[in-house]
C-alpha cells in the first residue's frame, strides 16, 4: 500500500480527548473503504484514486473529529462523498431516480471482476436498480451498516432509507425469482 502515515491524532471527541494512530485505523478500515468505494465507482483504478483522496481527508479531518458518530461511520461519509465527487469529475449522470444502463458494462469490462453465472445474475439485478437504491442496498448488505449509519453516510432520513433498502430488496428478489424461471 502507498498510503504511510506514522503518527497519532488527537481527537477533539464531545466528552473527551483521545489519541488514535492513523495507521491502526488504516490497517483496520482501508479494505472495508476500498470495497465500499469500488462498488460506487465500480472501476479497480478508479477506487485506488477516491480510495487515496478518502485517507487524505480522513486525515486532515481527524483532528477535528466531534465523535457524533462512530469513527467507521464518520469515515464512510467522507468516502461516500468522495466517490460522488469522483463521479460528478467525470461527468457521470448523477440522476439518483433513473436507471444506470452502463452499470454491467463498466463492471464486466475492468479486468479485476470475476464472475460466475451466480453473481453475474445478482450483478444483473443490482443494475436494475436506481444509483441510489444500490448505494443504500451495498451499504446496508455488503458493508452491513446500520440503517441509522446509513442515514449519516447518506444525508439523508433513516425512515427514508429503509423504505428504499426494502423497496432495493424487492425488486433484487423479483428479478432473481424471474431469472429463474
Amino acid at each position: 500500500m502507498a498510503i504511510a502515515l506514522s503518527h497519532k491524532i488527537t481527537l477533539n471527541k464531545v466528552s473527551k480527548k483521545q489519541e488514535i494512530d492513523i495507521n491502526d485505523l488504516l490497517n483496520q478500515q482501508h479494505d472495508r473503504l476500498y470495497w465500499m468505494i469500488r462498488k460506487i465507482v465500480l472501476g479497480h483504478d478508479d477506487a485506488l484514486d477516491v480510495v487515496q483522496n478518502t485517507w487524505i481527508k480522513i486525515h486532515k479531518g481527524l483532528p477535528s473529529f466531534k465523535g457524533e458518530s462512530k469513527i467507521e461511520t464518520w469515515m464512510f461519509r467522507i468516502a461516500y462523498n468522495e466517490c460522488m465527487r469522483f463521479l460528478a469529475q467525470k461527468k457521470v449522470t448523477l440522476c439518483l431516480d433513473e436507471l444506470d444502463t452502463d452499470y454491467m458494462h463498466s463492471l464486466t469490462a475492468d479486468n479485476y471482476f470475476n464472475a460466475n453465472d451466480a453473481s453475474i445474475g445478482f450483478q444483473n439485478a443490482l443494475a436494475n436498480l436506481t444509483q441510489i437504491e444500490r448505494h443504500i442496498f451495498s451499504l446496508k448488505y455488503f458493508d452491513e451498516l446500520t440503517f441509522k449509519a446509513l442515514a449519516v453516510v447518506l444525508d439523508s432520513n433513516e425512515n427514508s432509507i429503509k423504505t428504499r433498502y426494502y423497496k432495493a430488496e424487492k425488486k433484487i428478489k423479483e428479478y432473481l425469482t424471474k431469472a429463474t424461471i
